[in-house]
C-alpha cells in the first residue's frame, strides 16, 4: 500500500470561518478555474480547489498511485495568533470535517490532528479528542509558534499527551522567521521554511528536549530542511561550544537518527544522502500536494532515487509501522 503522509486539506466550515472572522486576517480570496488563490497575513498562497474537494482528491491519488492519503492542515490557515476560545472553536471545527472526509471513506483518508497550540492544555485536549475518538494517527504542530519553538516548556502537556497515547506528531513549519526578508520570489516556501524546520530540529537538539522525551515520535517535513545537511557543522559548533558539549550526552547524529522525516526533497542525491544519516526505516512518502510546488511523479521519484526494497518500504511499509494500523 502506497502512503502519502504529507497532504493538504481544508475543510469547507473551517474555511467558512476563517473567511467570517477578522481575526485570521484572510484578506482576499479569487477563485478562478482549478486555482483559489488567498492573501492571508499579508502573504499570497496559490492554492487549488483540490485543497476544498474530496472528489478532487481521490483524483489526485489515483492519478498518481496512491492509495491511502494522510491530510493536515494547509500552512497558510494555520493562525496561532488568534485568542485562545476562537482557536480552540476552530480546531474543532477543522477536525470534526477531517473526521467526516475519513468517515465517507476510512480505507483512503486518515488525518492528522489540528491542534490549537497557542493553548498548550487545550491543545493536548483536541489531540486525545481527535485520537480516542476519530482514530486519528496523531497530531500536527508547527515548528513554531508565535516564535517560539517546540522545546519551550509551554508546551509540555501536548507532547505528554502525544507519549501517553503513543501517537506521532507531524511537524511541519508555517510563519517562518524571516518572511520580511523572503517574499520575492516565493522563497519563504522554497527556503524559508525549511530553514525553520532546520531551526526547529537543532533547538530540539541543543535544549535537551529530545534526551528528556525518550519516547516521543516526531515526522519532520521536507526530510528535515538543512538539518541532515549541516549535520557535520553542527556537531563541530557542540565540540568547539565547552557548554553545549558539557550538556549532550551523544552526537548530533544520534539525535537527527531518532526523528522521522517524510521524503519530499526533488533531489535523488539528497534522499540517498539522507539515508546515510538515518535508518531508512524512518524515512515515509509525503507529496506535500496539493500545493503547486510538489513532485510531478513522486511515487517514480522514490523508487528513482532508492534500492527496490528501502523504496517499497518509505512507499507505505514504514509509515503503516509506526501507526501500527
Amino acid at each position: 500500500m502506497i502512503i502519502d503522509m504529507h497532504c493538504h486539506f481544508v475543510p469547507g466550515r473551517y474555511f467558512d470561518l476563517v473567511r467570517k472572522r477578522h481575526e485570521f486576517e484572510l484578506a482576499e480570496v479569487k477563485a478562478e478555474g482549478e486555482n483559489v488563490d488567498i492573501v492571508c497575513r499579508g502573504s499570497h498562497f496559490p492554492l487549488t480547489r483540490t485543497f476544498f474537494d474530496p472528489e478532487r482528491q481521490l483524483l489526485r491519488m489515483k492519478k498518481l498511485g496512491i492509495d491511502r492519503t494522510v491530510i493536515s492542515l494547509a500552512t497558510p490557515l494555520i493562525n496561532y495568533y488568534v485568542e485562545s476560545s476562537l482557536a480552540v472553536e476552530a480546531a474543532r471545527l477543522c477536525n470534526d470535517g477531517f473526521a467526516e472526509l475519513i468517515s465517507s471513506d476510512p480505507k483512503r483518508f486518515a488525518a492528522w490532528a489540528f491542534l490549537p497550540m497557542q493553548d498548550p492544555q487545550e491543545a493536548a485536549a483536541e489531540l486525545r479528542r481527535c485520537v480516542i475518538e476519530h482514530g486519528f494517527v496523531g497530531g500536527h504542530v508547527a515548528t513554531n509558534v508565535r516564535g517560539a519553538y517546540l522545546p519551550d516548556e509551554r508546551f509540555q502537556p501536548v507532547f505528554d499527551a502525544a507519549v501517553e497515547l503513543d501517537v506521532p506528531l507531524f511537524v511541519h513549519p508555517a510563519d517562518a522567521a524571516g518572511r520580511e526578508r523572503t517574499g520575492d520570489y516565493e522563497l519563504t516556501v522554497v527556503a524559508g521554511y525549511l530553514f525553520d524546520t532546520t531551526i526547529n530540529i537543532f533547538r530540539m537538539i541543543c535544549s535537551g528536549f529530545l534526551d528528556r522525551y525518550p519516547g516521543l515520535k516526531l515526522v519532520c517535513a521536507h526530510v528535515g530542511g538543512y538539518a541532515l545537511m549541516l549535520r557535520g557543522r553542527m556537531q563541530r559548533e557542540i565540540d568547539t561550544n565547552p557548554a553545549l558539549s558539557r550538556s549532550l550526552p551523544r552526537p548530533v547524529g544520534d539525535y537527527l537518527s531518532r526523528l522521522y522525516y517524510d521524503a519530499a526533497c526533488f533531489e535523488a542525491d539528497y534522499l540517498k544522502f539522507a539515508a546515510t544519516i538515518v535508518p531508512s526505516h524512518r524515512l515515509f512518502f509525503g507529496t506535500d500536494a496539493p500545493f503547486l510546488l510538489v513532485d510531478p511523479d513522486p511515487v517514480g521519484f522514490i523508487r528513482r532515487a532508492m534500492p527496490q526494497k528501502e523504496a517499497e518500504q518509505v512507499l507505505g511499509g514504514n509509515f503503516t509501522r509506526l501507526i501500527g494500523h
